[in-house]
Order: C-alpha cells, then sequence, then structure tokens
C-alpha cells in the first residue's frame, strides 16, 4: 500500500469529533516510520491538533498494524481478480464503497427522486455517535398509504462488504428501471421497500478502512460503556463487540450465541442491548413489514426460522418454507432452518420478525467460496446478476421475489376499512415475547440454563384516509401471532383506531394470513 493509499483508506468523517488524549498504542514509532516519511512524521508528532485529530489516529493505527491487506486484495488461495475499469451493475462501480460514500450516496438518492424516495434517520445513533439511515421506495413515496412493506439489510457484521453493494446496487436498480420495466413498475405501485444498507455504522468504518478488516462485531469494548473510537481501531480489541445478529430479543442467549465477551457470536448484555439492533427492533414494529431480509456472506444459503434449538417448527412452515425453496431456487442454494443446513444461532433477526409479527423472514449467504468474506469486487458483479463464478445464481433475482411476495396479498393479511376522509388511522398490538432459557457457559458439555427472560413487545403503525376518500386497503401483517413455543398461533387481534377531530372509534381485528376483513369505523367523525 502506497502511503497515498494509507491515507485515503484510513480517511474519517469529518462530523466526528477528535479524541484527546491519544492512547498509548497510536504513540509514534519506529514500525510507523517505515510506512511514512519521518520528516511528515516529525511534523504530525509535533502538532497537537493532528495528533488528537481521528483522520490521523486512523493513519497510526492502520501503519502499525501488521500484516496489512490492501482493501480489494485477492485473499491467499482465491482465484486473481480481473482488472475492471466498469461493470454491468446499475452503478458501473468496480469498488466496495466506503461509509461515508454509502451515507453521501443515500441524500444524493433522496434529493434526486423526491416522489419516489425518502431518506430517513433510525432513532438509535451508533456506540460511536453515527447517524445510521435508511431510504424508503415507493411511488408517491410522501403519501400514507397501506402497501405492505419488505425491509431489506445489510452488514450486521463488519465485513461482510459485499452486503452493502448488493444493497446499494438493488436501490439504484429498482430506480432505474421503474417507468421503463412495466414489472418493476408495478410493483413500487405496489409495495414500500425500506433499505437500510448499513446496520454496523461502526465496525463497517473499521473493517472498510481497514484499520481492523476481520472485525465482525460492533464497537462494543465492556457491557454498559461507550467506547471511545480508539477503543475500537486499536486491533488488539478486534474479538470484542457484540454480534448483532445474536442481539434480538427473540429466543436471545440460546443455542448458537457466544455467552464470553470475546466469544465470535456474543449476545451482548442483554436482549436489544445495542443501539444498532434497538433500531432495527422499532423499524419491524413501526412498518407493516410482510417480508424481511438480512444479507450476510459468505455460505450459500437461503435461511429461514427456526435458527435456534429452542424452537418450534413454525406455525407457517408450509408458505414460509415455499417461498425458501423459491428463493433457494434463484439464488441454486439450499434453503431451509439454520440447524437443519447450517448452524444454530439465536438471537437473529428472523427469530424477532417471524415471532414477533409473522413475517416471512430470511438470510441470504452471498458471494460464497471465495475464502473471504469481503471477495475481489468482481465477485460481487457476478453475485448480483448470477454470472461468472455464480452462473444462475442470482442475488438480484431473489431481491425480486421477494418484492412480488410482499406484493401477493396470499401471504399477508388485508384490511378494507370504511372511514371518513382526513381520518388518521392505527393499529396496534401489545404482547409478551421471550428469550430462550438462558445459556449460562459456552462450555458445550454444560447445558445448565437460566430462567427466560420475558419482554413485552409492541406493534403499532398508522396511515391516514386520503381527502375525498371514504375506504382505504391496508396490506397488514396476521393479528394470529406464531407461537414460540408450538406449531400453533396465539389468537390475538389488531386494535384499529380511527381519529378525527377528536373523536374516536376503536375496533378489534382478528385477520389471519391470506385473509381479508372489512371494517368499518366511519363513526369516528
Amino acid at each position: 500500500m502506497r502511503n497515498s493509499d494509507l491515507i485515503s483508506a484510513a480517511r474519517i468523517p469529518a462530523h466526528i469529533s477528535p479524541l484527546t488524549p491519544v492512547p498509548a498504542f497510536l504513540t509514534c514509532n519506529l514500525q510507523l516510520q517505515e510506512v511514512l516519511h519521518p520528516a511528515f512524521i516529525s511534523f504530525l508528532c509535533t502538532n497537537e491538533a493532528l495528533m488528537s485529530a481521528r483522520v490521523f489516529v486512523a493513519m497510526v493505527v492502520v501503519a502499525c498494524s501488521v500484516p496489512l491487506t490492501a482493501v480489494g486484495q485477492t485473499p491467499a488461495g482465491a482465484p486473481p481478480a480481473p482488472t475492471m475499469t466498469s461493470s454491468p451493475l446499475p452503478t458501473g462501480r468496480v469498488t466496495y464503497r466506503t461509509y461515508v460514500e454509502v451515507m453521501n450516496e443515500l441524500e444524493r438518492i433522496a434529493k434526486a427522486n423526491p416522489e419516489r424516495v425518502r431518506r430517513f434517520e433510525l432513532p438509535h445513533q451508533s456506540l460511536l455517535g453515527q447517524t445510521i439511515y435508511g431510504l424508503e421506495i415507493t411511488h408517491n413515496v410522501n403519501a400514507s398509504s397501506g402497501k405492505p412493506v419488505f425491509v431489506m439489510t445489510g452488514l450486521h457484521h463488519a465485513r461482510e462488504w459485499p452486503t452493502v453493494e448488493l444493497t446499494m446496487e438493488f436501490i439504484y436498480d429498482l430506480l432505474k428501471n421503474d417507468g421503463v420495466d412495466p414489472h418493476f413498475t408495478a410493483l413500487l405501485d405496489s409495495v414500500r421497500f425500506i433499505a437500510v444498507p448499513v446496520v454496523n455504522a461502526d465496525g463497517y468504518e473499521m473493517s472498510r478502512s481497514m484499520l481492523v478488516e476481520q472485525k465482525r462485531r460492533n464497537c462494543r469494548m465492556e457491557a454498559g460503556k461507550v467506547p471511545t473510537f480508539a477503543d475500537c481501531a486499536n486491533p488488539a480489541n478486534m474479538r470484542n463487540g457484540v454480534d448483532l445478529n445474536r442481539n434480538y430479543g427473540a429466543f436471545w442467549g440460546g443455542s448458537g450465541a457466544s455467552v464470553s465477551p470475546a466469544g465470535d457470536s456474543h449476545r451482548g448484555a442483554a436482549p436489544f442491548s445495542e443501539p444498532e439492533i434497538q433500531n432495527m427492533r422499532e423499524l419491524l414494529a413501526s412498518n407493516q413489514v410482510v417480508v424481511a431480509l438480512s444479507n450476510h456472506t459468505p455460505d450459500a444459503k437461503v435461511l429461514r426460522v427456526p435458527s435456534a434449538n429452542e424452537e418450534p417448527v413454525p406455525a407457517d412452515v408450509v408458505p414460509y418454507d415455499s417461498l425458501a425453496q423459491l428463493l433457494g431456487g434463484d439464488l441454486k442454494w439450499t434453503a431451509g432452518p439454520w440447524p437443519k443446513i447450517y448452524y444454530t444461532a439465536s438471537g437473529t433477526m428472523e427469530e424477532q420478525a417471524y415471532y414477533s409479527a409473522g413475517t416471512f423472514a430470511f438470510t441470504f449467504e452471498n458471494a460464497p467460496g471465495q475464502r473471504s468474506f469481503h471477495p475481489p469486487y468482481s465477485f460481487v458483479i457476478d453475485q448480483y446478476f448470477g454470472t461468472g463464478a455464480y452462473p444462475g445464481s442470482s442475488s438480484r433475482a431473489g431481491y425480486i421475489r421477494l418484492l412480488e411476495a410482499a406484493a401477493n396479498p396470499k401471504l399477508h393479511s388485508v384490511l378494507e376499512v370504511k372511514a371518513p376522509a382526513g381520518a388518521t388511522l392505527t393499529i396496534h398490538k401489545s404482547f409478551t415475547m421471550e428469550t430462550s432459557p438462558l445459556l449460562v457457559t459456552d462450555v458445550a458439555s454444560d447445558s445448565t440454563r437460566g430462567a427466560a427472560i420475558k419482554f413485552t413487545q409492541e406493534l403499532n403503525s398508522s396511515l391516514a384516509v386520503p381527502k375525498g376518500a371514504d375506504h382505504v386497503t391496508w396490506h397488514v401483517n396476521p393479528s394470529l401471532r406464531p407461537s414460540q413455543h408450538g406449531t400453533e398461533f396465539i389468537r390475538e387481534a389488531w386494535r384499529l383506531t380511527c381519529s378525527l377531530n377528536g373523536q374516536s372509534q376503536t375496533v378489534e381485528v382478528v385477520v389471519a394470513r391470506g385473509e381479508t376483513k372489512q371494517v368499518d369505523v366511519s363513526r369516528c367523525r
């Protein structure tokens, strides 16, 4: 890596505040002097402002971390990456984005498409104080509507860079083909697509900038304490942090998640202990998310619940698995429950989404077989289209199928609501969920368990009845909730409230998957 490449790779967003004082492990040493010009080192080490700035911290950490692997370098044993100047991706990209590039692109996309795209902030900043953004994409995006929602995420795990690229390119693909391809146009007429390309913002900065390239988890160093940038950037702390895809509440603390903070799949101090997963919990709970996808690398699987040994066979196993098998066909991968085709994991996104709302939630394990969580960029292109290294295995085809599934009323529920124009409609549920009985040690021979933790989960979403209308169609999740204890549904009702001019009317609605119910709240005027 050239000195100029080092500085570029270590660039840190200007909005992040500097650190003072500089920790001992970042002091200038011979190793650093071998990388940067001695005169430049002398200038930096006598300049207090630069010494305390994050950009210098990042440069020093990269310089002092050995061995170094350049961004885009082919992993040992992997086939050589072809030199590319453009690609068939919607953006033509040939290199992995940085976190700053992702954030800038999300802003530009929203500004360029105000009728189709809304950028939003998730409610909780990362541990290092970064705001995490997502995009909402549909026709007439700023209007309240009852469209079903498909949520797609990238980068729960910091080193899985292709998941950011695949998510970003699909965003561009949708917008590029809207109004050109009738199928894409119809999907954006009928579905609200929500994308969060980077769930783990701090981890991505650490990995993508090559400070801690193989980092998996977030920046939590110690339970209940906010870390510093230097803590997370220190290569000695690479194995610290919480695995965000073990921190969701449903079945948290069970099999396939580490009790020890040093474990690769450390579950965290409590369910939803991490702000990144608090964000995801609230996003899922405040929208009628009928389909969800968590992108990962690199193991060629389409995964659904159960993901832990503590779970039952899902009450919706027939339609749920049927969709999984169709996705497996799109990607030429094995599809099914985690323990059967992969390994066990508890506290995953799929568990939280399915057991709280009946969402058909999946994981894609993208870009397999390259001995790397972020192989050369050509493999991202091949995975997106199902070409080259992955003939017929197209993530794009899987994403389109999930949009189609979200649009299919047979796979969720529909409320036909009679209500006065201008009224606000809300639907709400509150209920109790559980973690797993808690493992107390990572020792395989010790099956000792603590009591499961019970927690309250609320689902709440709303829409407005348009002017001049007296009826809305609302695509929602079933009110019948999958049991965490058996292959059955818990009979629950949505509480639907109509509010207008200080008056309100509330009714309870029980609706199953594939059902349409007529609801009359016209007396709320």
